[in-house]
């Protein structure tokens, strides 16, 4: 199908056309962001909460560069299930969570560990 415009409309469908092509190029360039808030929650020290903003690495945790690039090479979030076999002599619950985007999908994932939390991937190290 050929689209034949009057010569006075087309200087305005090239406009529209352009607004239509920008508006979708920054739909794309939203895509694949990762913006996250890491909590922390245990009874001596309360809440502690840090932001990761990737590509450009920032926000308020302490190793963004180091954190982004681990999730860039494809590292996950998910969190180790608590040892079984750790004899533990005092209930210590300590709650992670982390909600936001990560690479363009919404996520939110925590664990509550009853007494010792095990070794973790860089983006929870906070």
């Amino acid at each position: 199908m050929r689209l034949v415009l009057p010569v006075a409309h087309f200087g305005a469908a090239v406009v529209v056309l352009a607004g239509v092509l920008v508006s979708a190029g920054s739909a794309s360039a939203g895509r694949g962001e990762t913006e996250l808030v890491f909590s922390r929650t245990d009874p001596d020290q309360g809440v502690r909460s840090v932001t990761l903003i990737c590509r450009p690495d920032g926000g308020s945790h302490p190793d963004a560069a180091g954190a982004c690039g681990y999730l860039a090479a494809g590292g996950g979030l998910g969190l180790p299930e608590e040892n079984a076999e750790v004899r533990c002599f005092r209930y210590y619950p300590v709650e992670l969570r982390v909600e936001g985007t990560l690479r363009g999908h919404d996520i939110s994932i925590s664990n509550t560990y009853g007494c010792l939390v095990p070794e973790l991937a860089t983006p929870w190290k906070f």
